[in-house]
């Protein structure tokens, strides 16, 4: 059954591009736009453009974009019936089962994970098998209310529970094995609980779908957590765990708080810090960092205060940092993860070191290298010209003259010889304003069939009039004639012009033209005439009636003269010309 027409109404006009698009990537206001990065394509200069007015979004540079649903559709490759299901939901507008279609086998994964949560979230909440996990988050300082917001549950410490479970509620065995909640052995082919007598902290894609677990044990057996094995759903290059909810504090404070453990994420989401998300281990692939980018312009990485943390943040840093990034490191006591901080000295005392014990990358690892600098010359150089190299991708200059100065004072050297030392800067990855469509001077037919094309936008009766009378030797652009034959199925359906509900009515590649056609200033009172006189123009039939008068000139000679070889050459040019343009 397809959506009614009111139905997808009712979800566009509810939702407001510009607050759709910025809680996927960083906007900035451009006259009466906005830019940003492009979530559709690797970009280092901004040329996605959200436009307020026309509720409209597209990217000048791989021409991605459309409206609301159509940019939900393609950032979350869903379709336009789940589109229209998820943007509604906030909104009261409910989509009937009969209306969504069949899920397909993806939906099919999430739903073996919906179920299986609430099953373990019950299991620790309610039943005696869950007492001694829940026991012991609470006692970590996890309150009742954190755990049922984040639907944390308990695996029971049997082979089968969860295959039974899905077996018994008629899942298919084989689809919860694709979906890493089971395990098979690859010999007999039988299956088994992947995950038991442990922790479950459910984990969802940027959508807020359940894809998979960390799992946590409970009683010291190794590994201690364990994580869904990668899927189809479950891809730990594509996932930042918490993503979902941290989206909106992330847009609001242009900056990431990056952590690698999920239970120091939970607990710190107890507290007023809600821009917290987390890699699924110390792993930073190049779609974690495409993310991030779109997501602000600043990252926080606060790891676990050990070696490995340190380590952690030292390499993932200089990444962040190389990418065009803003980065900070708020440090951990030695020892200590967030978790740790919080249970020893509280959530204010957690929530003043966010807001005020945030170092420069550069800072932070100028620190850190010093000890070994001091007593090794080659050392003592090498590390010199890695924090000198880190220096040309620091965008801001006062920020720049305040390392140069931390270093020079840590290292005892002249401030000089440091920024003479300083590459170039990175200009790759300098941020510029979006690159509008440039100004071309058209050649005059085709800026009359843009003219054209505008006048027929603005007005439907117009089109419905002089349409039978407009072919592909009026507007002999093809990009044009085919905005054109999307122009009258449009108006089959609407009677105002609308950009973006034409732009269901046209492929991407073509929108661009269209957006700036729609763009064309023309005055308001356009006449039949004036029309008419712009399609005789283009179609020939102006010039043809001077190309007449001058045959007809000549014919008269040719009679003159009983030329009747050139009196018949003559008649079949006039007959030629009449069969071409008759009216």
């Amino acid at each position: 059954m397809r959506i009614s027409d009111e139905t997808v109404e009712a979800v566009k006009k509810g939702t407001d591009i510009t607050e759709l698009v910025s809680s996927y990537i960083k906007l900035e206001k451009r006259g009466r736009n906005y830019v940003g990065l492009c979530p559709f394509h690797n970009e280092k200069t901004p040329s996605f453009t959200v436009s307020p007015d026309k509720q409209i979004c597209h990217c000048f540079g791989c021409k991605k974009g459309g409206n609301v649903l159509q940019f939900y559709m393609e950032v979350e490759n869903v379709s336009f019936a789940e589109a229209v299901r998820k943007l509604g939901k906030p909104l009261g507008v409910e989509v009937a089962a009969s209306e969504e279609g069949a899920s397909d086998s993806e939906m099919q994964l999430i739903k073996i994970h919906e179920y299986m949560t609430d099953l373990y979230h019950h299991i620790l909440m309610h039943t005696n098998e869950g007492e001694s996990a829940l026991k012991y988050l609470e006692d970590r300082g996890f309150t009742p209310d954190i755990i049922r917001k984040e639907k944390i549950g308990i695996a029971p410490d049997m082979r089968d529970f969860t295959k039974n479970a899905l077996s018994d509620k008629g899942f298919s065995l084989e689809l919860a094995f694709q979906a890493g909640i089971i395990s098979r052995n690859e010999e007999n082919f039988s299956y088994y609980d992947r995950f038991n007598g442990r922790i479950m902290i459910p984990i969802r894609n940027h959508q807020g779908y359940i894809v998979g677990y960390t799992a946590r044990s409970v009683d010291g057996r190794e590994p201690k957590y364990l994580n869904t094995p990668e899927t189809s759903i479950f891809q730990k290059r594509r996932l930042l765990y918490n993503l979902s909810d941290a989206r909106k504090d992330i847009r609001k404070q242009d900056e990431v708080i990056l952590m690698e453990g999920h239970l120091d994420i939970v607990k710190v989401k107890m507290t007023s810090v809600g821009n917290v998300i987390g890699l699924m281990g110390t792993a930073l692939s190049e779609q974690h960092i495409q993310s991030l980018h779109r997501l602000a312009s600043n990252v926080t990485l606060m790891f676990d205060g050990d070696d490995a943390g340190q380590n952690a943040q030292l390499s993932l840093g200089s990444n962040l940092l190389e990418a065009g990034l803003n980065v900070y490191i708020a440090a951990m006591p030695k020892g200590m993860d967030p978790d740790e901080y919080i249970e020893k000295n509280g959530k204010e005392a957690f929530e003043n070191l966010v807001k005020n014990e945030k170092r420069h990358y550069v800072h932070f690892k100028a620190e850190s290298l010093l000890k070994e600098s001091m007593n090794n010359d080659m050392a003592f150089s090498n590390n010199i010209r890695t924090l000198t190299e880190h220096l040309k991708y620091v965008k801001d200059q006062v920020t720049k003259d305040r390392l140069i100065q931390h270093i020079s004072q840590l290292y005892k050297i002249d401030r000089q010889s440091i920024e003479q030392n300083v590459p170039a800067p990175a200009s790759g990855y300098t941020q510029t304003a979006s690159p509008q469509p440039r100004p071309q001077q058209l050649p005059l037919r085709e800026r009359k069939e843009r003219y054209l094309l505008r006048t027929l936008m603005k007005d439907k009766r117009l089109l419905v009039k002089f349409q039978e009378n407009i072919s592909e030797e009026v507007l002999t652009t093809p990009v044009y004639y085919v905005i054109f034959r999307g122009l009258c199925r449009y108006f089959d359906k609407y009677d105002g012009f609308d950009l973006s509900s034409f732009s269901h009515y046209i492929e991407g590649e073509h929108f661009s033209t269209a957006m700036e056609i729609d763009a064309l200033a023309i005055h308001d009172d356009i006449t039949t005439e004036e029309v008419n006189d712009y399609i005789e123009d283009l179609s020939g039939i102006r010039n043809s009636e001077k190309e007449k008068q001058r045959l007809l000139l000549k014919l008269q000679d040719a009679e003159n003269s009983n030329d009747y070889e050139l009196q018949a050459k003559l008649v079949h040019q006039l007959n030629e010309i009449n069969s071409r343009f008759k009216r």
